[in-house]
């Protein structure tokens, strides 16, 4: 938990975290009921180090299948923040055992102990006296090779040095007392009065004398059940330098347990399995018999790795990897900056000809397999929730806006979701759409042939039967299967393998491969919701030229069906989505916003202006050029020079967009806000909002309020009256957008057609908003005040 709790309190530190043991399997963390909070804890981290990959493809695994985080062999991507992983076998400092190797005291130690063992094959193990060293393990094998090897009996020793750990633990007293019981037996059953073949010593030993024994010893045995890296293997290699005596006949052999960390690492051992016995007497065998060439081939590769490889250089190296995992990660992944609603509401307000596409399944509805973020599901056929339905079509309700949903679904699914005329609705993703106060259909490319599916099909169904949970989902425009319910690991790993199948199958057709959250999607070529909404932009002109086609209908005209044309030029802008393709709509809406305002810069900078609003702003996105512009100029004068664009990421990941909110309740309370600002604003008459800026203040043009104003409704009031009002509104919306219920959205939101209850929608909003007045009436007296003198005051 550690790192994460660092990363709260200090975003921008350097994090390493290694693990000197090894680490379990994504099993342990399924069963364990913080599992989830551990290894969220441990993401906090820049980088995470591991001894052996199969540790780090452990943790990998346990990421991806407990928290839910994109995984990759580089790293972990959770909440909008990458953890490298790393591979670092740690190793010794060579330079201290060859100093201590030739001391004057080691060299008088190993003669005396060569003359002791003279004429015997001495196999040395150095464990602590733990569990997972596999000490029973060793004496079963040694066990095994005498009774297998009978001629062995009395010219072989092995020499076990146990080292005493956790000498209060029951368990290990239990331990202690099965070794000595199996050492009794072995040198009961195959020793002699003048020879034991198990030497075992329950105690440390001095440096000097575990190096001497160490280069006495013929064969070095290490039978870890489970280690982190167990440098005994490098401290033996090390000390068989001196290795020309008469008697020893060459360097030794080193015997490796498979479930050693060093077992990666050091090429020349031989490997063995610990809990196969008859295995580990055969190869002790085999090491004991190894001619002189084959073991000087295996020690020259296992002492250029031990040399080279030390504990100075794992240092060096995990160090410079913290360094690389900072500075790249933070260089291309910017922090998101969350969605400032204040700028947003006051942008809303100000603007006369707005256009907001949201898109449904990644923006507004809840994923119920997830805790509370977008839904990656685009197969999931549930309706729009009844709240949902009322915000887009509220929003639809006024004549300033064009709304426009976008959605994956079939346009009969999403048509009869949406009833409403006056919402533009995008289906399959750009291959239908439906433009606002449009009955009929359109379709975005003329290419209807859809025989390619007899080719894609049959290769999606070979996956399907091979990848549990996964399904295929048939649009008239494209095939889709969905894997998000299958293994977290198996399934985006046959999702790659069924891409690279069907892009080889399909490099010749004008068919488009696309890897989308948890899904692969074959489409036609040019269908995407980019070129779609590049479409429908072009239909606004700027405000020297001509009527063109229609997106709104006068409320007048209703009833005669007479069009009106389009707004000059749209003045806000607001994009919501989650989707893999959303990241091309949020620079494509980027870049007209800077294509707009690159003809003319402004005389005198507004605070409504989004640069100005956020100057300074590091988080955001650099300009795109317009030199890489794809789209048609005509659509660039859609927007105008001083249009306020917002483009919202739903949920926490890598995104091109300028600003981000965590989940779709998020940018439902926002909605909300739209809602109630629009509403209650009509409801107070011609107020002008001059501009809402960066530092949170505002002014407020007063002049509508003149003698000479006609307005009626409501009926007379003081201007200050007015200012405190609005004053009041815009510094409590989010607040009061937050704590309205249903309830209260229901009634704010009804049409005019629910004229049957004597007006309850009209009286629910005049009492909200003088409810509002009267709690803020005593607090911001003074400062509106001022502000009717043109005064400058800050929102708190």
């Amino acid at each position: 938990m550690l790192p994460s709790l660092l990363r709260s309190r200090h975003p921008q530190c350097k994090i390493g975290w290694f693990l000197h043991t090894p680490f379990p399997t994504a099993e342990m963390y399924r069963m364990l009921p913080v599992g989830k909070e551990i290894l969220e804890g441990l993401l906090g981290a820049d980088l995470l180090g591991f001894h052996t990959y199969d540790y780090a493809r452990h943790f990998i695994a346990a990421c991806a299948r407990v928290p839910g985080a994109q995984s990759s062999p580089k790293g972990v991507e959770h909440n909008d923040h990458f953890s490298a992983i790393g591979v670092f076998p740690i190793g010794i400092d060579p330079d201290h055992f060859e100093n201590i190797l030739n001391s004057d005291v080691t060299q008088k130690r190993i003669a005396e102990l060569r003359t002791k063992f003279a004429g015997y094959k001495v196999i040395i193990g150095v464990d602590r006296m733990d569990y997972i060293k596999g000490i029973p393990h060793k004496l079963l094998a040694m066990e095994r090779f005498l009774s297998l090897y009978p001629e062995r009996c009395k010219d072989v020793v092995l020499i076990q040095i146990g080292v005493p750990s956790r000498t209060g633990v029951q368990e290990y007293q239990h331990l202690a007392a099965s070794v000595n019981e199996m050492v009794g037996r072995i040198n009961g059953r195959f020793g002699t009065l003048t020879h034991s073949p198990v030497h075992y010593i329950h105690r440390s030993v001095a440096p000097s004398e575990l190096v001497a024994l160490y280069n006495l010893a013929d064969v070095c045995l290490v039978t870890s059940i489970r280690d982190g890296m167990n440098l005994v293997s490098h401290e033996y290699v090390m000390c068989q330098t001196q290795s020309c005596e008469p008697h020893r006949e060459g360097p030794g052999v080193l015997i490796l347990s498979e479930f050693a960390g060093s077992a990666q690492s050091l090429s020349g051992a031989i490997r063995v399995n610990p809990w196969n016995s008859t295995d580990m007497a055969n190869a002790l065998g085999y090491a004991l018999s190894l001619p002189l060439m084959e073991r000087e081939y295996r020690q020259t590769n296992l002492y250029r790795y031990v040399k080279t490889h030390t504990a100075s250089f794992w240092g060096r190296s995990f160090l410079t990897d913290l360094e690389d995992a900072v500075s790249q990660p933070r260089a291309v992944v910017r922090k998101l900056v969350r969605l400032p609603t204040i700028e947003v509401l006051g942008a809303y307000a100000r603007s006369r000809h707005r256009l907001l596409v949201l898109d449904y399944e990644d923006a507004l509805l809840d994923d119920p397999t997830s805790t509370g973020g977008p839904s990656q599901q685009h197969g999931t056929r549930a309706p729009p929730k009844p709240f949902i339905k009322r915000l887009i079509e509220a929003l639809a309700n006024d004549p300033k806006n064009t709304v426009v949903l976008v959605s994956g679904h079939e346009r009969s699914v999403i048509g009869s979701w949406l009833s409403d005329r006056r919402v533009g609705v995008v289906a399959e993703s750009g291959y239908y759409y439906r433009l606002p106060n449009d009955d009929e259909w359109q379709i975005m490319t003329e290419d209807t042939d859809a025989s390619w599916k007899k080719v894609v099909r049959p290769i999606m169904q070979y996956f399907t039967e091979r990848t549990p949970g996964s399904r295929i989902d048939s649009k008239e425009s494209a095939l889709t299967w969905h894997y998000g319910e299958t293994d977290p690991i198996f399934g985006p790993m046959q999702a790659r393998d069924m891409q690279v199948n069907l892009e080889d199958v399909l490099c010749n057709l004008p068919l488009e491969v696309v890897q989308g959250p948890n899904r692969v999607e074959v489409r036609l070529q040019g269908v995407t919701k980019t070129i779609l909404l590049d479409e429908i932009l072009k239909q606004y002109r700027p405000a020297s030229e001509p009527s063109s086609p229609v997106l709104h209908e006068s409320k007048s005209s209703r009833q005669s069906q007479e069009k009106v044309p389009l707004p000059p030029q749209l003045d806000f802008l607001f994009y919501a989505g989650n989707g893999v393709e959303d990241d091309e709509l949020f620079l494509y809406f980027k870049e007209h916003l800077e294509l707009a305002r690159k003809e003319e810069a402004p005389q005198q900078p507004a605070t409504s202006d989004l640069s100005a609003a956020y100057r300074g702003n590091d988080a955001l996105p650099p300009p795109v050029p317009s030199a890489t512009s794809v789209y048609s100029a005509a659509s660039t004068s859609a927007l105008s020079k001083r249009a306020n664009v917002f483009t919202c990421h739903v949920g926490a990941s890598k995104t091109e967009a300028m600003f981000h909110l965590e989940r779709p309740s998020d940018l439902a309370r926002v909605l909300r806000g739209l809602i109630l600002s629009s509403q209650v604003l009509d409801w107070l008459g011609p107020l002008h909002v001059v501009g809402l800026g960066n530092e949170r203040h505002f002014t407020i043009d007063a002049t509508p309020f003149s003698s000479q104003s006609t307005q009626s409704s409501p009926p007379q009031m003081c201007p200050l009256r007015y200012i405190l009002l609005l004053l009041s509104l815009l510094v409590a919306m989010i607040g009061l957008s937050q704590a309205m219920t249903d309830q209260e959205m229901s009634a704010l939101t009804e049409d005019g057609e629910d004229k049957k209850s004597g007006g309850k929608a009209q009286k629910q909003q005049q009492s909200t908003v003088r409810t509002l007045v009267d709690m803020l009436n005593g607090r911001y007296l003074y400062n509106a005040w001022k502000l009717s003198r043109g005064a400058q005051i800050k929102a708190e």
